[in-house]
């Protein structure tokens, strides 16, 4: 067995509890999302309910409205939901600044003590994100499956498998794309830096994506922020998948993580 497949290993295996932990947190909080929709549904209600959002959120969400203030939209808008996107973002930027932490702990050191190359640390590092972020999906649309079968009424459109698979593959982009900035920043600094920086850039991007969709003159400086590019609020009408966006989230992670190839490459890893 080689080096290189051992440490993935070893760290998917201390990664593990918190990877079960988040996973079967967001799929009960979705199959909860399911039950809450049909409750909705046989009341009645979305009417109701599309009425009392503020204009700020009619803005943002814009014609895309109507299908989302639906059965199908609420179980579906998981993929864009505020929360599980902060939930994946933090899961993603934690595993991503691995290599930082096992600098500063001198875990680093011991690997590299080893006949493997230096570049393990970045390589393995992003097998364990993306096989993170894939897992955690799986794990949402397995809710979600689970709360349609349990809850969802008879009446009540499911989802397609088309527009969950893109939804969810948009989304992934999105945390992948997220993931390489935080690589990028813990192969330079130590890894509380990088992983505050990433979550206030994160942090700030989102407010700007959102406060552009509510003033125009910001569209001028949108594009700066990865959440520019993740809109799946027209997938939800069924939409086509914007590939133009996903090629430019995966670009931003495929950047990232070359960055942190070479930037780890030149660090003294003795400190």
């Amino acid at each position: 067995m080689s080096g290189a497949f051992l440490l993935f290993r070893l760290s998917l295996k201390r990664a593990w509890p918190l990877l079960c932990a988040t996973g079967l947190l967001l799929a009960a909080v979705q199959a909860l999302r399911v039950r809450i929709a049909a409750e909705v549904h046989d009341a009645g209600q979305f009417d109701q309910l599309s009425s009392v959002l503020p204009s700020a959120v009619r803005d943002i969400l814009g014609p895309s409205l109507a299908s989302i203030m639906s059965f199908n939209g609420i179980v579906i808008a998981v993929y864009f939901d505020t929360g599980f996107i902060i939930a994946l973002l933090a899961l993603a930027i934690t595993l991503a600044t691995l290599p930082a932490s096992e600098i500063q702990t001198g875990f680093a050191d011991m690997v590299l003590a080893r006949p493997l190359p230096r570049h393990w640390l970045i390589t393995r590092t992003i097998a364990l994100v993306l096989f993170s972020i894939l897992l955690m999906l799986l794990m949402i649309m397995a809710g979600t499956w689970a709360g349609l079968e349990l809850f969802a009424p008879p009446d009540a459109p499911w989802p397609t498998a088309r527009q969950t698979a893109a939804m969810a593959l948009t989304l992934g982009m999105l945390v992948a794309s997220w993931s390489g900035i935080a690589m990028a920043l813990g192969a330079a600094y130590r890894r509380g830096a990088a992983s505050g920086t990433t979550a206030l850039l994160a942090f700030a991007a989102l407010l700007l994506d959102w406060a552009h969709r509510l003033w125009a003159p910001l569209e001028r400086i949108a594009w700066l922020s990865p959440f520019f590019y993740f809109n799946p609020y027209d997938l939800v009408g069924g939409g086509p998948l914007p590939v133009e966006n996903l090629l430019v989230l995966g670009a931003m992670a495929a950047t990232g993580y070359t960055v942190a190839y070479y930037l780890i490459s030149q660090r003294d890893i003795s400190r």
